[in-house]
């Protein structure tokens, strides 16, 4: 932990915290089924994954200024598991900062569901470097939150359960962790996304969520594919880390990654169709 982080807090706060986000996150106006329907007034940050950067979060939420832009949404993703060497890992922190924010602007803010998300969910383990992302984080709730650790994390999942797996815009973009794999693309549609039971939904491995978030095809067949069945024209994703904050792996795909010193976020209008050029050309880095 830095001297940046803020303290750990007392764990029937955390509980109240998270209670209030899933809340929010289920009522959020913005949602139909398992999608956030952006409007078409205003403008969206879109960022990709986070993975514990408390302070590139911070950074995030100074430019989204929310208080004095009442119509601008924040796209949030991949909060859990850091992904730095030799260090505790403390991305509980940035998660519990990410539902403060969605409880104090819950019309604004929509995190959406990562496969990080659902390792924690389901217990079903990632090795980064040959160490387990699970026992790393337990380790540092354990440290935390002592014997309440196990309440806690119930109240982390039960919030992570709640988060929709997309959100899409009025001129054609559709914004999720990945992309499935092209064996799996007979599992999706628009009509899909916005099914009206969003309280219990299926996230066990081998369900649309899993092969969503979990997806690594990247070939521009695969992603028009996808984006036809979505009724998108351009698809903006994480999960894949990007050495220079963002990356177009083909005509269909822009990659954004904002987890670490070259982490980058995109500030586009709700009102206005643009290209692929014009939008990346609006992708810009956090920190310079």
């Amino acid at each position: 932990m830095s001297a940046t982080d803020p303290p750990t807090r007392p764990a029937d706060y955390v509980l109240e915290i998270m209670a209030r986000a899933a809340e929010a996150s289920l009522a959020d106006p913005c949602r139909r089924g398992q999608l956030i329907e952006l409007p078409g007034e205003g403008d969206v940050l879109v960022t990709g994954d986070l993975h514990g950067n408390l302070a590139n979060f911070q950074r995030i939420v100074q430019l989204a200024d929310l208080p004095h832009h009442p119509k601008r949404h924040l796209i949030l993703q991949e909060l859990l598991h850091a992904m730095f060497e030799d260090t505790p890992d403390s991305s509980y922190l940035l998660l519990e900062e990410a539902a403060l924010l969605k409880s104090f602007y819950p019309s604004q803010v929509h995190i959406l569901l990562a496969n990080h998300d659902l390792t924690e969910i389901l217990g079903y383990d990632i090795l980064k470097r040959g160490s387990s992302v699970l026992r790393a984080f337990a380790a540092a709730l354990e440290d935390a939150y002592a014997f309440n650790k196990d309440v806690v994390h119930k109240a982390y999942t039960g919030f992570l359960r709640t988060l929709p797996w997309a959100a899409a815009s009025e001129t054609g973009l559709f914004l999720s962790h990945s992309v499935p794999d092209a064996k799996y693309l007979e599992l999706f549609s628009r009509e899909m996304f916005v099914e009206p039971d969003h309280e219990h939904p299926n996230l066990s491995r081998g369900s649309p969520a899993f092969r969503l978030t979990w997806g690594r095809d990247l070939s521009g067949a695969t992603a028009a594919a996808f984006a036809a069945r979505v009724g998108a024209d351009l698809l903006i994703i994480g999960h894949h880390p990007c050495r220079n904050g963002h990356t177009q792996p083909n005509p269909h795909t822009l990659i954004l990654d904002s987890k670490d010193a070259r982490g980058s976020c995109l500030l586009l209008p709700l009102g206005q169709r643009l290209t692929r050029d014009e939008v990346i050309a609006r992708v810009r880095h956090l920190h310079f």
